[in-house]
């Protein structure tokens, strides 16, 4: 028994068929079924969406959560659906499965506190997990899934105000053991186990990539992220399914800023000047004779 990232003969029409399912699962959307809106004081996911029909990722509808993040949470039950399963037992098989999400969230501003101005989100995580069963019991039976995950995230709002921010943003998303896993036989026994795809987003990384200044707050994004699934198989089975997904937004409070101490500085060295330039007056006009105003004069002799 072998488990590998799948090779094939050169030349082999298996083999070209098999190259097949990598790209295979990439599909037009052209419906979409309106899942719902799940909202805290602090924040939420608005008007969530995914493509269809069919439905894959729902129903029932996700669980949300707000502590200590923002967290959209369809449970590993409501799964069963998200599947492709094949049984090339006497030809050749191949099925996959497609799913798309758009996800908005916005974090809120805050009325009526003195120090606080709201909460803006501060980062960003996507989780996908799942299952895979290959069999190739017979010699020159082969088995094959592969498991793909893509997302984009697009800025909505700076500073709690509509943005038009051009441009989205994305990075790798990695899935382990393998985004494709393979076997040949004649394998003793199937060859399971379980698969989990998991992406960071870098904050830092986003506001760079799309010319967001450091002091602006994003409070408002939309992330588009889309399942690939597929499995084939000759004289044997394959059999791959997504069990989980979840998006955590991390979000943080905006302090009402405080006078800046430029500001400050700058009053100091105003109030320096005009010292200064009071006592210059002073001087030249008792060096020319002129009468002063002797409240004017007591308060410039204190202070010379």
């Amino acid at each position: 028994m072998s488990v590998h990232r799948f090779i094939t003969q050169a030349g082999g029409r298996c083999g070209a068929i098999f190259a097949l399912l990598a790209v295979s699962a990439t599909a037009a959307f052209g419906g979409s079924i309106p899942i719902g809106t799940f909202e805290s004081a602090r924040g939420g996911f608005y008007n969530v969406s995914e493509s269809g029909p069919p439905a894959l990722y729902t129903p029932p509808d996700p669980i949300f959560s707000d502590n200590p993040s923002l967290q959209l949470s369809f449970t590993p039950a409501n799964f069963t659906q998200f599947v492709v399963e094949t049984s090339g037992t006497t030809s050749f098989d191949l099925q996959y499965k497609s799913g798309q999400m758009v996800v908005p969230m916005v974090a809120k501003s805050v009325a009526n506190d003195p120090s606080l101005l709201g909460w803006e989100l501060s980062g960003l995580s996507l989780h996908l997990a799942g299952s895979y069963n290959l069999n190739a019991p017979f010699a020159g039976g082969q088995a094959k899934v592969s498991m793909a995950g893509q997302y984009t995230v697009q800025v909505t709002q700076l500073d709690w105000q509509p943005a038009s921010v051009p441009g989205t943003y994305s990075s790798p998303f990695t899935v382990t053991p393998d985004s494709i896993i393979a076997t040949v036989g004649p394998q003793t026994g199937p060859v399971q186990g379980n698969w989990t795809g998991d992406v960071a987003v870098s904050w830092a990384a986003l506001k760079s990539s799309l010319g967001i200044l450091p002091g602006q707050h994003i409070t408002g994004a939309t992330v588009q992220f889309t399942t690939d699934i597929g499995a084939a198989s000759i004289f044997g089975s394959a059999r791959t399914s997504v069990m989980n997904f979840n998006v955590n937004a991390s979000i943080a409070p905006v302090a009402v800023p405080e006078p800046p101490t430029v500001i400050l500085a700058g009053l100091g060295a105003a109030a320096a000047l005009g010292h200064g330039y009071r006592r210059r007056k002073f001087r030249r006009n008792a060096g020319a004779g002129t009468e002063i105003d002797s409240d004017e004069t007591g308060a410039n002799a204190l202070t010379a």
